[in-house]
């Protein structure tokens, strides 16, 4: 939101300007919940929009406020996007679940230069990863099969030396049909990029430095850390 003409965080007893509809907005800023702008009706005039986290605003800010809740108008629709990196790629941030035609819509209207960052400290405890063991998994309706210790793959999929197997407990099935690169967030040093499998239980992906994914994309990850080690995500 903006104030003074200015992107400006949300602080005690401020007015601001809503980016997409140009209305005026207030700052709530109580103990419980996470400082944020509010619509006078506290309705967000972006159907897309998801209430902010801590999680939320480490990230944003880990990438500069000049890069984050960007209008992207396309074929007389407006959405904000979360995050546009100097490269023009759009990162969408998604902390709660969502419905699979919503991510369809949303992946349609930012197009392929996009991707998406998930909050999976919610499902940490579900997800499992573990390089691959002897034996044949099924993953995605394919079959993996490791008989002497090398993965043979039949499908047309190339394997990286760097990808794992993952099994997933109770996964958000909304996912399956997803078009972008998906990271989840699980609090650690690293992203687990899925390559393939979202939202089933099991799958194929790597683990993505923090560090190597701030470099390709522009991010800071000091500021991400330094946020995150002070709130609870």
């Amino acid at each position: 939101m903006t104030v003074n003409s200015e992107k400006s965080e949300a602080v005690p007893n401020s007015k601001g300007l809503c980016p997409l509809c140009e209305r005026t907005v207030f700052s709530k800023c109580g103990e419980i919940n996470v400082w944020h702008w509010a619509h006078l009706k506290d309705e967000s005039c972006d159907s897309w929009y998801e209430p902010e986290t801590e999680w939320h605003k480490n990230w944003k800010l880990a990438f500069g406020k000049e890069n984050c809740e960007i209008v992207i108008s396309k074929d007389g629709i407006r959405h904000i996007a979360d995050i546009v990196t100097e490269n023009k790629v759009v990162i969408e941030l998604q902390n709660s679940p969502i419905q699979k035609h919503i991510i369809s819509r949303r992946e349609n209207f930012y197009g392929e230069r996009m991707l998406w960052v998930i909050n999976g400290i919610k499902f940490k405890e579900n997800f499992r990863n573990s390089s691959f063991l002897h034996g044949k998994y099924l993953v995605n309706g394919h079959y993996y099969h490791d008989p002497h210790g090398i993965i043979e793959i039949e499908c047309e999929t190339a394997h990286s030396k760097n990808d794992v197997f993952f099994s997933w407990d109770w996964p958000r099935k909304s996912w399956s049909d997803v078009q972008r690169n998906v990271f989840i967030d699980f609090g650690e040093e690293s992203l687990f990029w899925v390559k393939y499998g979202m939202g089933t239980k099991t799958g194929i992906g790597q683990q993505i430095s923090k560090e190597n994914f701030m470099k390709k994309y522009g991010g800071n990850l000091a500021i991400l850390n330094t946020r995150i080690n002070k709130s609870n995500i």
